[in-house]
């Protein structure tokens, strides 16, 4: 007997991997994504640390836009 995942049905999960391998596509086929994983972490890192300020301060909802 097949196995079911958590959404209940193999069609919902064929469907959700269909979904999943074309946004995979379209991102890698993007001539426009490509930037340097450490120009992504630096981002990353510097609105987390904002984040955490904000929170802090008060001011969480603030720093939401810009994520």
């Amino acid at each position: 007997m097949p196995e079911y995942g958590a959404s209940g049905s193999i069609q919902q999960e064929d469907a959700i991997d269909e979904i999943v391998r074309r946004q995979t596509r379209e991102a890698t086929d993007d001539p426009n994504t490509d930037i340097d994983a450490d120009t992504v972490f630096e981002r990353v890192e510097r609105l987390h640390a904002e984040r955490i300020k904000a929170e802090e301060t008060g001011l969480a909802h603030a720093c939401d836009a810009r994520l």
